[in-house]
C-alpha cells in the first residue's frame, strides 16, 4: 500500500510548501514501499549536490533513511543525527494501522550547537568534494532554537495524523467503490467459486439434512469412499460413509441444539493400522431446511509428529542427566561392591590365613566364625547386596547409553541377516528361555528381496530387535489365552520406502496390546507395567534413543487393548 496511491499530491505539496514557508524547516513525504520522495520542498543544497550525489555519502543516506523506517515502526517520531553529520527528524505515517510513508523534517542544526567543522572538512577530503563549495552549502544549512523544533515537530505531527486520516478514508472510499463494482460479477459465479472451493478442500465436506441423508459429497469423499457425488447424494450417510455410523446420534443432536459438536483425535482402524480424524459437525438452516455440515480431516501424520516430537525432548531432558548422574553414581557403586565380595572372603573364606590369624586373637576360629554366619544368614546377605548392585550398575550402564551419540563402529547391514541372527539369539538365551520359549511362538518373515545395506552399528541395531521381541514374548505370555487353536505370534516385515530414503521394520505380535495412555509412555525412561523388580523402564527408551539419536531414525508403535503391538522402525540407508 502506497501514499501516492491514496491522496491527491498537489494537495499535499501546497502543505508542505506552506508548512515550509511558515517554518523554513526543508519537508518532505517518502513512500515506504520503494523510498520514493512523494512531496518535498526547501532540500538543502548540501544533501542534494553533495551528499546524494556520491556513491560513499549517498550509502551512509540511505543508511540514516532505513535507520529512520525501523524506528517509525514503533509509531513514534524519531529524531537523530544522520551519518553525514547533520539533524533529521522522521514522523510514521500510518494508514489503517499500516506504517507507509514518513514525514521528513531536515537536515538543521540547532541553534545553539556548533557544527563539528573539521568533521565536514575531512569528509569534503575524504569524498572529493569542492572544499570551499561544500563549506559554503554547510553554511546554508537552517538554525532552529530546540524550543521552536519542538514546536515544528508537534504541529507535523498533527499533519502526519491528518495525512494519514485522510489516506484512510480515501481508502475506505475506493475499496466501497470496488466491492460495489465487484458485487455483480461475484453474484454471478458465486455457486461455480463455492463447488470449486468444496471440492479443492482436503477435508471430507459432507452436507446432510435432519433425516441424516446426503446432501453435499465433495472431492475428497469420493476419493476415500469411490462413490460419486450423484450416487451418494439422498442415501443415508450411515450407507455411504459407515465410519460416521457411530455419530449420527451426535448429529441429530447438533442441529436440534444449533451447536458445533467437535470430537478431536478420534480413532479408527484401517488397514494401515490405527488413524485418527477431527470431526467437527456444523448445524445450519438453509431456506428453511435443517441439517448440518460434517468436516472430517486425516490426523494420522500430525498426531505421530507431535508424539515424536514429545518423545525427543523427553529423550533430550533426560540424556543431558543420565551422564552425570550415571558417573556419579559409578564409583561409590564399585566400592560398593568390592567392600561386599572383601567382606565376604573375610567372613567366610577359611582357606585365607588372615582369617584364621584374625579369629585366634579375637579368641575363636573361623568355623565358629563361619557357622555364626550361616546361622544368620550373613552370606545371603551378601550375595544379596551383590546382586543388587550388579542390577543398579547394569541400570548405569543403561543410563550411559543416553550420552553417547557418535558411532565410530557403523558398517552396511543386511537387515535381514540381522533379523534372523537376532531372533537365533533369543530362541538360545538361556534367561529368555527360562521365561519365553522362542520354539513355542510362530514367526512370520515378511521380507522384501534386495533391500539395501544400512550404515549402522550392528550390534546396537541388535540389541534394539531383541529388547522389542523379549517384550514381545512377555506380552504375548501374559495375555489372553489363544481361542481357536490360535498360537502366540510374531510377524516381522522389511521393506524399502523410496520417497523417504528409509528401511521399514516392523515387528508385530498379537499380545494382549496396551492402552492409549500405555502406548503414549512406552518410550519414557523409568516407565514400565512390569511388577517392581522384573524391570528397569529402561529398555524401551534406550533403544528409542539407539535409534533416534545414534542413527537418525524414527521409532513408533501402533497398539489396541487385545488387538496386539505393533514397533514400526525407519532407518536410513545410502551414504552416511
Amino acid at each position: 500500500m502506497k501514499l501516492s496511491d491514496l491522496v491527491n499530491f498537489d494537495h499535499i505539496q501546497k502543505m508542505v510548501e506552506s508548512n515550509f514557508k511558515a517554518t523554513g524547516m526543508p519537508t518532505g513525504i517518502i513512500d515506504v514501499v520503494d523510498g520514493e520522495i512523494f512531496a518535498g520542498v526547501g532540500w538543502q543544497d548540501i544533501c542534494v549536490n553533495f551528499h546524494r550525489k556520491n556513491p560513499i555519502s549517498a550509502k551512509r543516506c540511505i543508511e540514516s533513511d532505513t535507520q529512520i523506517k525501523q524506528y517509525s515502526k514503533t509509531g513514534t517520531p524519531y529524531g537523530y543525527k544522520c551519518k553525514n553529520g547533520m539533524r533529521d527528524i522522521g514522523i510514521p505515517i500510518f494508514v489503517d494501522k499500516i506504517y507507509v510513508a514518513t514525514l521528513f523534517l531536515g537536515q538543521f542544526f540547532y541553534e545553539d550547537e556548533i557544527p563539528e567543522r573539521d568533521f565536514f572538512i575531512s569528509q569534503a577530503k575524504e569524498l572529493g568534494y569542492d572544499l570551499k563549495k561544500y563549506l559554503d552549502a554547510l553554511d546554508r544549512v537552517p538554525k532552529f532554537r530546540k524550543e521552536k523544533v519542538d514546536n515544528i515537530l508537534e504541529y507535523n505531527s498533527g499533519l502526519a495524523r491528518f495525512i494519514g486520516d485522510l489516506a484512510s478514508n480515501n481508502k475506505k472510499l475506493k475499496d466501497e467503490i470496488k466491492t460495489r463494482n465487484r458485487a455483480e460479477k461475484e453474484l454471478s459465479s458465486t455457486k461455480k467459486l463455492l463447488s470449486n472451493i468444496i471440492d479443492s478442500m482436503p477435508s471430507v465436506l459432507i452436507g446432510v439434512d435432519s433425516n441424516g441423508k446426503v446432501t453435499q459429497w465433495n472431492m475428497t469423499a469420493k476419493e476415500i469412499t469411490g462413490i460419486e457425488a450423484a450416487d451418494a447424494r439422498g442415501k443415508s450417510l450411515s450407507t455411504v460413509f459407515p465410519r460416521m455410523a457411530q455419530d449420527m446420534k451426535r448429529i441429530e443432536e447438533s442441529i436440534r441444539t444449533r451447536e458445533i459438536k467437535k470430537d478431536k483425535k478420534k480413532p479408527r482402524s484401517s488397514e494401515q493400522g490405527i488413524c485418527y480424524d477431527d470431526v467437527t459437525i456444523y448445524p445450519l438452516i438453509a431456506n428453511g431446511v435443517e441439517g448440518a455440515v460434517l468436516r472430517i480431516d486425516d490426523i494420522t501424520d500430525q498426531v505421530r509428529m507431535e508424539e515424536m516430537m514429545i518423545q525427543s525432548e523427553k529423550m533430550l531432558s533426560v540424556g543431558g542427566l543420565a551422564a552425570g548422574m550415571a558417573h556419579e553414581i559409578n564409583n561409590p557403586l564399585a566400592g560398593m561392591i568390592q567392600t561386599a565380595s572383601v567382606m565376604g572372603n573375610r567372613l567366610t573364606n577359611e582357606t585365607m590365613p588372615a582369617n584364621h590369624t584374625a579369629a585366634a586373637k579375637a579368641g575363636t576360629d573361623m568355623a565358629t566364625i563361619r557357622a555364626f554366619m550361616e546361622a544368620r544368614e550373613i552370606p545371603r546377605m551378601i550375595t544379596a547386596i551383590k546382586e543388587s548392585g550388579s542390577r543398579v550398575a547394569e541400570i548405569v550402564s543403561n543410563m550411559l547409553s543416553f550420552a553417547r551419540k557418535g558411532d565410530t563402529h557403523r558398517s552396511p547391514q543386511d537387515m535381514a541377516e540381522l533379523m534372523d541372527k537376532t531372533l537365533e539369539l533369543a530362541s538360545t538365551d538361556y534367561d529368555l528361555k527360562k521365561k519365553y520359549d522362542f520354539r513355542h511362538l510362530e514367526i512370520v518373515k515378511e521380507y522384501q528381496e534386495n533391500l539395501p545395506k544400512v550404515l549402522c552399528e550392528g550390534s546396537k541395531i541388535q540389541q534394539v530387535l531383541l529388547n522389542i521381541l523379549t517384550n514381545g514374548a512377555q506380552a504375548m505370555q501374559e495375555g489372553r489365552k489363544r481361542e481357536n487353536g490360535e498360537i502366540h505370534r510374531f510377524v516381522l516385515r522389511l521393506s524399502l520406502e523410496k520417497k523417504k530414503n528409509m528401511v521399514r521394520i516392523e515387528i508385530e505380535d498379537n499380545g494382549r496390546g496396551m492402552t492409549e495412555a500405555t502406548r503414549k509412555r512406552v518410550f519414557e525412561p523409568f516407565f514400565t507395567t512390569k511388577p517392581e523388580g522384573e524391570g528397569t523402564g529402561l529398555g524401551l527408551s534406550v533403544s528409542y534413543f539407539i535409534i533416534t539419536e545414534n542413527h537418525g531414525g524414527t521409532m513408533t508403535v501402533e497398539s489396541e487393548p487385545g488387538k496386539g503391538t505393533n514397533f514400526i522402525i525407519h532407518l536410513p540407508w545410502g551414504q552416511a
